[in-house]
């Protein structure tokens, strides 16, 4: 059966919308907050946030050009810190780590090639119907220079539209000036930026606004921003060619960052642990570079 709904997502999606604006906050809800690094301003998940599922929240709803939408901060971990219930699943073996804890993942064999039912989407039908441009501010000390952050966005994004046969995002610019990730409304800019994330194990935090409701013909997304961690983690340009036991590969992490801006979800199924969109990442990974059977067909049949 194909996983076209995000897991525990879309659960309160499912809700009337009477039911979910009358929920009391989860005030001992996780949160997440991206301090400031390199200028950029604080930006933290607001105290009323719902974690609808591990690392999903619920930002909760807003006016945007006369509609109401709502808002989902999405972070994505290094995959030691797994949620409850998972082991591995990412195919890779950290340094030290048992090879017998999770034989299906931890072993030489190669998995077997995932089906493509293989993908889920934030919510059945919600896609952009509009191209929008972006702006980055790709100021980074950790390893990364500003031109391979710009390419590499660009390159990433192609990748989605390609497979889409669709134009999806539009271009992107670089700024020196401060950005702020939009936890409470969409302020009309798409934005992109480099921050301390101080939820341990966060890669990446992205954020999209949209309209999640109602047939699927009428949903759509308005707003992404993404925050990448710069001070827990080194980054590389390219870990296909340089060792990067301790590094992060800006390509594998931006490609499932920006398959969340397209509205694609997180998968965490071990029969789909080769997927961009499964949910965890590891030091030196590389896979996520490429888009997989279930990503493909995913984005096929969400831009049809």
């Amino acid at each position: 059966m194909k996983l076209h709904i995000m897991m525990g997502l879309f659960m309160v999606l499912a809700l009337s919308a009477g039911l979910v604006l009358a929920a009391k906050p989860d005030l001992s809800t996780q949160l997440v907050a991206v301090n400031p690094s390199g200028g950029h301003a604080t930006v933290s998940i607001p105290a009323h946030a719902i974690e609808v599922t591990p690392g999903v929240f619920r930002l909760g709803i807003a006016v945007n050009k006369g509609r109401f939408v709502e808002g989902y901060a999405f972070v994505d971990y290094k995959e030691a810190h797994a949620k409850p219930g998972t082991e591995c699943g990412n195919g890779i073996c950290e340094p030290g780590e048992n090879v017998n804890k999770c034989p299906q993942d931890c072993t030489s064999d190669s998995p077997e090639e995932p089906t493509d039912s293989c993908y889920t989407f934030l919510s059945k039908g919600t896609r952009w119907r509009a191209i929008e441009p972006f702006v980055v501010n790709p100021s980074n000390t950790r390893g990364l220079s500003e031109t391979s952050i710009i390419n590499n966005l660009a390159l990433d994004i192609s990748k989605w539209e390609t497979a889409a046969d669709a134009d999806i995002i539009g271009s992107g610019a670089s700024t020196a000036e401060t950005l702020v990730a939009d936890t409470s409304s969409p302020d009309g800019t798409n934005e992109v930026y480099f921050g301390d994330i101080a939820e341990s194990g966060a890669i990446g935090v992205s954020i999209v606004w949209g309209i999640f409701r109602g047939p699927p013909t009428s949903r759509e997304l308005v707003e992404w921003d993404q925050v990448y961690d710069d001070i827990d983690f080194d980054w590389s340009e390219d870990c296909t060619t340089e060792n990067c036991a301790t590094k992060m590969d800006f390509s594998n992490i931006a490609t499932h960052e920006l398959g969340h801006t397209v509205g694609m979800g997180d998968l965490y199924e071990s029969a789909c642990s080769e997927q961009t969109m499964y949910g965890y990442a590891s030091y030196g990974e590389t896979k996520k570079r490429t888009l997989e059977n279930g990503d493909k067909t995913g984005i096929r049949e969400l831009y049809a």
